[in-house]
């Protein structure tokens, strides 16, 4: 069970990260924000709920997977699970950010410094997510079955992750291929573990 829950963390999250692809660039002068948000604001609102339940689904399959090991102590597992930890904390924080972005709370209008604010969070948060998952792929693929393809898999996809978490740098053809990408790893790793 902890291997489908950990496979369906990675699909939700791939998704919200694919539909995060599909927005427009966002625009670097805070006045033009509420536009850019209205005009995605259907991809935010979705992917901030695929969001909160990959978290939940991909966080208890590592711990089901990872936590209750036979063998002895590991230090890539240890390195590579508190790494996956930091990307799935950081995804709280990116849909914290978006949700606050696409809901309103308390009816509480945001002023365009708040929302630049809240958006370049949120970038912060997916360029740290990103990171802890270039951090796990290279850690965990060292303790799957597939030894060799394993480490293979990982390491392409660390260097994936990295080129990945710029995504205001990068064109959005590359962050939907790094979307994907986290889908094939994450199932790669919940079948290999």
């Amino acid at each position: 069970m902890h291997r489908w829950l950990m496979a369906v963390g990675a699909l939700l999250t791939a998704v919200a990260l694919l539909l995060l692809s599909l927005l427009p660039s966002a625009p670097s002068e805070a006045v033009a924000m509420t536009a850019w948000i209205e005009r995605g604001h259907s991809l935010l609102s979705w992917s901030d709920e695929l969001l909160f339940f990959a978290v939940i689904c991909w966080g208890a399959g590592a711990r089901g997977l990872f936590g209750a090991r036979k063998a002895g102590p590991s230090v890539h597992i240890d390195v590579g699970v508190t790494a996956l930890t930091v990307a799935l904390i950081a995804l709280v924080v990116l849909l914290l950010a978006m949700g606050r972005l696409v809901y309103p709370v308390f009816e509480i209008p945001l002023s365009a410094e708040v929302l630049a604010l809240v958006v370049s969070t949120a970038f912060g948060a997916l360029h740290l997510a990103f990171l802890g998952f270039a951090v796990a792929a290279v850690a965990l693929s060292w303790s799957t079955r597939a030894r060799l393809i394993g480490r293979a898999v990982g390491i392409f996809a660390a260097v994936a992750f990295i080129g990945g978490s710029f995504p205001w740098l990068t064109p959005n053809w590359w962050n939907a291929s790094v979307a994907v990408l986290v889908a094939v790893w994450g199932l790669f790793l919940a079948l290999a573990a």
